[in-house]
């Protein structure tokens, strides 16, 4: 059995499902999406630093040549806040008035699984 969102293409698929963008051509380019992902693990890094023990590396990936398979090493209980940074983040830089609620609250979704804060 295959492990969830376990590499960037598990990553960009999940995403295209939240934001509903999953017919070419995409609104949301893969670069975008893997971009934000970049910010979403340098943001996971600042508020839990311990997720990235023992080195505290924080993995990169290139946007310009995205590889589906690349690995993305996050600790599995926390995989599903990184997605909703991403959509959050996306949805952020929409215009529409009615996706900014909804992506203030895909942000706080991910500090509150981070944090463990109890909604």
């Amino acid at each position: 059995m295959a492990e969830a969102l376990a590499n960037v293409g598990q990553y960009i698929a999940e995403c295209r499902r939240l934001l509903q963008d999953q017919v070419v051509p995409y609104r949301y380019p893969d670069i975008d999406l893997v971009e934000s992902l970049n910010i979403g693990l340098q943001e996971a890094r600042r508020l839990r630093a311990d997720l990235f023990l023992p080195a505290f590396a924080i993995p990169q990936y290139d946007s310009g040549s995205i590889d589906p398979a690349g690995k993305v090493p996050f600790d599995p209980m926390y995989r599903s806040a990184l997605v909703y940074y991403i959509v959050g983040r996306i949805q952020a830089r929409d215009d529409e008035e009615s996706t900014d609620t909804r992506a203030v609250a895909f942000l706080n979704k991910f500090a509150q699984q981070l944090l463990v804060i109890a909604s």
